[in-house]
């Protein structure tokens, strides 16, 4: 059995063979020193469907990925005893395309908690899409490359953590139990990392991520700005997708949700029915006055959710559906209710699992992906570590520029609850949002949502997305985090460049006219010294682009006949798939292979195995149970 790829710096200084209960089988263990890989070795040159992603002539891509030691060393904040141990945090880096001024650099996390932040670099933010092996060549699932990513003008460092998240390490006894253990390791990570990437150090830097992220962000924050371990980390901001953030305000939320969006009528049945939840929840809350004391998940508000999503729990065409709780727009096979969304899950789930992807990402080779951990998601208590929401107002006074974004279609962290931790929370002098007014916002003409400033925090309510708002509309949330790191609009050349975007009355236009600036990348659309020069020149280019693309058409209308007649689909054909990218998904419901293990409780809860075992191990306690009719609880799913 191989060892890990950590490069030929890095010593292996002993080995063990356990039993890992999330792998099921035997794997060797190893534990290294502080001995790091260098950059070189951490270079990935190609992946399958992507070769030479550095020289690709319209793209270029410098990705990097691995594996760092995050343990901090005894009496550290890491962990006590065995606990955090020998960690290896795993990432994937893909450095900035374009420079448009500053240099940025964010990092992203994924929530779960121990979710994999492959959701983000495959499905949402980053610059791949899975290709299933059915439209490749080579018969095996791929990856292309797509814009709309948040690398074209900052790097994206995407982290599977705490360890034993993904491709991250961590032995069998040294689960991580509390959100403080986690930023210590996330801060020795960081020392790590920039000890193998000096030139990132002094970049303007980010925190960004979804869901329980929400939890983790202003940890990390807190932390990253208490530290004297990096002296040049120049923190900017935090941006969080549909986190879960404040327990006090989310859990009402559901209600409040579910009459606003008419999910529920108020004095039906099921209208009554969860109002007596909320009352019952109500009682919970109220034993918690102090911040510093009210824990990230409230026992006796639960079942709040299930309430919502009850009415929803059909027999539909002869098959038993429910609610996408990530999607309010959607239904889902029961029990899953989400957790095998979105559709592009399974592929990147087969992705992963390429023994020659393994390799190329110098991950573990006894790894094997799963999405969500549901070992670090038990193991991850927090009895002593209160809901993240205390955090913010001292984030927001140190000077973090702080972002709230939310699709405006997810349940399980919605956007009536975000508001409604803003509208109470106290800072800079003031509360809420004051007399801040929420702009609209539109992106190429499209309604993008609302754009809410306030005393350096920004709210951006996204239209017509999900909880994994990247995965529905990229081009927006590119557009968002572009504003939000205050990217000069100026100098920014290719795709992105030639959006239309507006926010009230602050418009920048489609096209540009004077001289831009050239970079690598997608042809640019160079404009001249006058407005007929710019137009004339735009409208040839246009012309020509549209013979080019008749000619690439025909050649692939005749390929693919070609490759039919062999039996075999031509790669990089348009297909359903790739319209799913650019536009929020269909109303259908999606039907999931059997193919690869069911997604495990992603959301702001934990990641919780459904067999009896873990009851046994007394792993974590049952979160977002959703309700059946017969409300037995004996066949419930966790989110």
């Amino acid at each position: 059995m191989s060892l890990p790829l950590l490069g030929p710096r890095a010593r292996i200084r002993g080995r063990d063979l356990t039993r890992d209960p999330d792998l099921g089988h035997e794997v060797r263990r190893e534990t290294v020193d502080e001995t790091l890989p260098t950059a070189a070795d951490l270079f990935v040159p190609s992946l399958p469907g992507v070769p030479n992603m550095a020289d690709h002539p319209t793209h270029p891509l410098n990705l990097y990925a691995g594996e760092l030691p995050s343990y901090p060393g005894e009496n550290a904040g890491g962990g006590e005893g065995p606990t955090g141990k020998d960690a290896l945090i795993f990432f994937m880096m893909a450095k900035a395309r374009r420079s448009a001024g500053k240099q940025r650099v964010i990092f992203w996390f994924n929530g779960g908690p121990g979710c994999s932040s492959f959701d983000g670099s495959l499905m949402e933010v980053g610059p791949f899409r899975t290709v299933p092996a059915s439209q490749t060549e080579s018969g095996k699932t791929e990856l292309k490359l797509v814009e709309g990513g948040w690398e074209e003008y900052a790097t994206m460092v995407f982290i599977d953590q705490p360890p034993g998240t993904g491709f991250s390490y961590i032995p069998t006894n040294g689960y991580l139990h509390e959100l403080d253990e986690a930023s210590a390791h996330m801060v020795h990570f960081m020392t790590n990392f920039y000890k193998v990437f000096p030139e990132l150090a002094g970049q303007e830097t980010y925190l960004a991520g979804e869901s329980f992220a929400g939890q983790y962000i202003p940890y990390f924050a807190d932390a990253l700005l208490k530290t004297t371990k990096l002296p040049k980390l120049n923190l900017k901001g935090i941006a969080i997708g549909n986190g879960w953030i404040d327990p006090l305000r989310q859990y009402p939320a559901y209600q409040e949700f579910a009459y606003k969006k008419e999910l529920i009528t108020k004095g039906s049945a099921a209208g009554k029915e969860l109002d007596e939840e909320m009352e019952r929840c109500n009682k919970s809350m109220a034993e918690y006055t102090d911040p510093l004391k009210t824990p990230i998940n409230i026992d006796g508000c639960e079942r709040l959710m299930g309430k919502v999503t009850k009415p929803f729990v059909k027999e539909l065409n002869g098959k038993k559906v429910c609610m996408n709780v990530y999607d309010v727009r959607k239904t889902d096979a029961y029990p899953d209710c989400g957790m095998g969304w979105p559709p592009d899950l399974s592929d990147v789930y087969i992705f992963l699992r390429r023994p020659d992807v393994v390799e190329a990402l110098h991950a573990h080779q006894t790894a094997v992906w799963t999405e969500c951990s549901s070992r670090v998601g038990s193991e991850l208590r927090n009895h002593r570590s209160p809901a993240a929401v205390h955090l913010l107002p001292g984030l927001l006074e140190a000077g973090l520029q702080v972002l709230m974004f939310v699709g405006a279609e997810d349940l399980i962290c919605n956007n009536v609850g975000i508001e409604n931790m803003i509208d109470v929370m106290t800072w800079s002098g003031d509360t809420g949002f004051g007399n801040a007014t929420a702009l609209p916002w539109s992106v190429n003409g499209t309604n993008a949502g609302e754009w809410t400033e306030v005393r350096n925090l920004t709210y951006a309510k996204l239209a017509e997305a999900s909880h994994m708002a990247g995965f529905d509309v990229p081009h927006v949330t590119n557009d968002m985090i572009m504003r939000f790191m205050d990217v000069d609009l100026n100098l920014l050349p290719g795709e992105t460049g030639g959006w239309s975007s507006k926010v009230g009355e602050n418009e920048r236009s489609a096209v540009r006219f004077g001289a831009i600036k050239e970079d690598s990348g997608l042809p640019l659309l160079k404009g001249g010294t006058g407005d007929w020069e710019a137009w004339y020149n735009a409208i040839s280019a246009v012309v020509i682009l549209c013979i080019l693309g008749g000619i690439v058409g025909c050649y692939l209308y005749f390929r693919r006949r070609r490759l039919r007649r062999q039996g075999r689909v031509a790669l990089g054909l348009p297909t359903q798939r790739d319209s799913e990218e650019r536009v929020p998904l269909a109303a259908e419901d999606y039907e999931m292979q059997d193919s690869y293990p069911p997604r495990r409780d992603k959301g702001k809860g934990r990641a919780l195995e459904r067999d009896s075992e873990d009851s046994e191990r007394g792993h974590g306690q049952n979160v977002f149970a959703l309700e059946d009719d017969d409300e037995d609880g004996d066949d419930k799913r966790h989110a």
